[in-house]
């Protein structure tokens, strides 16, 4: 019976309290409406848009909008979330990327155990080359945008060798797809390493590692058995720069707001983006001027404009004048309602005699825009005589781009013009080969650094021993007896020495320090050896036996199978000659032997 009755009480008490919370949170999401009215953004579902905050007046219940209100400012945020994915500015014509080739495999350390064959021998494989990095001309593409977007790119790395002779695999190839007209560059040291112009060109950014040999290829005839593998060369890897210089025939040139997109639309059927403000134009265009209707035209170019003090980082074209120096002829736009044209038209020529001289000194066509407005149509004479007198020639016109007139009259005769142009390119900078890797450097290019500040220590620089420490297994002796010697054959210790490095002197060859021991290169050899070895050492440079010379007075007899063959042993030779019983040897008058022979011998007779 008491058990029911905390049942019903426990029931109520809860109901209750249900009820409570239900009536609080009515309560807040009514006074919540009542000061805020959301409206979900259409283009993007989890953004609100929040009219109450435009309310200044915090006692009076701010408007509802009205749904064409609603629309409008729908419609202007989602104009405001894509405005950052126009295409203008997704384009790029710089780029700087890290390729690494892949490390080449390890080679492998075995011999052969097979039944039946006794002493197989060393059957360790080399490990297998590691993947080169190339880039592709792609006349697909027309920015560096893809390369911008993936920075680091590694090959894979070869496999490593095994036992039974087997070789490993090599490891796969990158492929990076670069537009026509992209010029590489080593980003630290601004050389250039080459330039894809057409389609299908191919150039080799990063080498892969050659793979490490096995024990198998250390085999000789004196050592059948070694012990001792190669690791795998490590991949090529640098910062490479990547730089777009489009392609085109005809390059625009002019002050900002003079007519440039505007002709490449009227010639082309290229859209530009044309408004009547400066600087409408933010990144280079593209436009195909097809004449005769069978695919040969003339490919233009429309770069943002020049203003003075461009060639000090003034304006937005001076960062993109790489792009017309492909260009056989400059097309220069001056705009006929300026202040003052012709000075227009000098301050371009000295901003591109800033840049680059070999630029300025492209052949140009001069044409004065706008000539559809009543005031240039007033002194279009005068304005044609003196941009004449300014450029040095009479290839100069004038032209209505907004109207069309005599656009067509002018890409005709441009097309004449630049097929008359030889194939001009820049002059040929300084040259890099990416496709050499460190063990094909020079071996005896290297250097020997020394601090004061730390006495009895040694950095050896060089590109060869680098690879060749990078390469050697230390945890082999015979591996690190190799090193050693390859270090006397390049010379290197004979140079330590020389330069005054003693035993036990710290000696750092990349990442790898050892102590320096002259005359002793591998800590694994015996020290009998090693007496043994110089011992012979000091007899073949006396030319003969090492013969310890006795002390005056001090004069001992010494054998001469024991010790050499000195004086005294000298004087008793030729005492033995003057007795009688080597003299008999010299004799050969015959000799009585029966006094030799005692009573009681076995005399044999013939």
């Amino acid at each position: 019976m008491f058990n029911k009755t905390q049942d019903v009480i426990m029931s109520k008490v809860i109901t209750i309290s249900l009820l409570l919370l239900l009536s609080t949170f009515t309560r807040i999401v009514t006074s919540f409406s009542l000061h805020s009215s959301p409206i979900r953004n259409k283009s993007n579902p989890f953004k609100m848009i929040n009219f109450a905050s435009k309310v200044t007046d915090w006692d009076k219940q701010p408007p509802i909008p009205s749904p064409r209100q609603q629309q409008q400012e729908i419609s202007s945020s989602t104009t405001a979330s894509n405005r950052k994915d126009d295409p203008e500015w997704k384009f790029f014509d710089t780029a700087r990327i890290h390729v690494t080739g892949g490390d080449g495999g390890n080679g492998c350390v075995a011999f052969r155990r097979e039944k039946g064959e006794a002493m197989g021998g060393p059957s360790g494989g080399r490990g297998g080359n590691g993947g080169n990095i190339f880039l592709v001309c792609d006349e697909g593409l027309n920015t560096l945008a893809p390369s911008r977007n993936r920075v680091h790119i590694r090959a894979q790395k070869g496999r490593n060798g095994q036992g039974k002779s087997r070789n490993g695999c090599q490891g796969n190839d990158e492929v990076i797809y670069v537009p026509p007209g992209t010029v590489i560059r080593e980003l630290h040291t601004q050389k250039v390493a080459g330039e894809l112009k057409e389609h299908g060109e191919v150039l080799l950014a990063a080498k892969g590692g050659r793979g490490g040999r096995g024990n198998e290829a250390f085999k000789t005839q004196r050592k059948t058995a070694p012990k001792l593998a190669e690791r795998g060369e490590p991949g090529a890897a640098r910062w490479v720069s990547l730089e777009l210089k489009l392609v085109a025939d005809v390059g625009f040139l002019g002050k900002p707001n003079a007519g440039k997109s505007t002709l490449l639309a009227s010639a082309s059927a290229a859209r530009p983006k044309i408004a009547n403000y400066p600087f409408t134009t933010i990144v280079p265009n593209l436009g195909v001027c097809d004449l005769d209707g069978e695919g040969s035209g003339l490919v233009l170019c429309d770069i943002p404009g020049l203003i003075e003090g461009a060639s000090s980082g003034v304006g937005l074209g001076y960062a993109f004048l790489r792009h017309v120096q492909r260009c056989k002829v400059l097309l220069h736009v001056v705009d006929g309602t300026s202040e003052d044209p012709i000075g227009d038209f000098h301050t371009i020529n000295e901003e591109l005699r800033k840049y680059d001289d070999f630029l300025a000194d492209k052949p140009q066509v001069v044409v004065l825009n706008k000539v559809d407005v009543s005031e240039v149509k007033e002194q279009e004479e005068k304005l044609l005589a003196k941009l004449r007198e300014a450029a040095g020639h009479s290839r100069v016109m004038p032209i209505s781009a907004a109207t069309t007139m005599r656009v067509q009259e002018l890409m005709n005769r441009l097309k004449s013009f630049v097929d008359t142009q030889p194939e001009a390119d820049l002059p040929e900078p300084p040259q890099v080969d990416f496709s050499r890797a460190g063990l094909e450097g020079d071996s005896d290019d290297f250097e020997i650094v020394s601090d004061p500040a730390y006495p009895g220590q040694w950095r050896v620089n060089g590109e060869y021993i680098e690879q060749v420490a990078k390469m050697t297994h230390w945890e082999y002796p015979e591996a690190v007896e190799r090193f050693g010697r390859q270090l006397g054959a390049l010379g290197i210790a004979a140079e330590l020495e020389r330069r005054g490095a003693v035993d036990g002197d710290l000696v750092m060859v990349d990442q790898y320090d050892f102590d320096f021991a002259p005359g002793m290169t591998n800590p694994y050899i015996p020290a009998d050896l090693l007496e043994r070895e110089q011992l012979f050492e000091k007899m073949d440079n006396q030319g003969g036996m090492l013969i310890e010379e006795p002390q005056q007075g001090n004069k001992e007899w010494t054998p001469f199978r024991s010790g050499g063959y000195l004086e005294d042993d000298a004087e008793e030779v030729m005492g033995f000659n003057k007795d009688d019983g080597w003299d008999l040897l010299d004799f050969t008058e015959e000799i009585d032997l029966e006094e030799f022979i005692l009573e009681g011998d076995d005399v044999w007779q013939a």
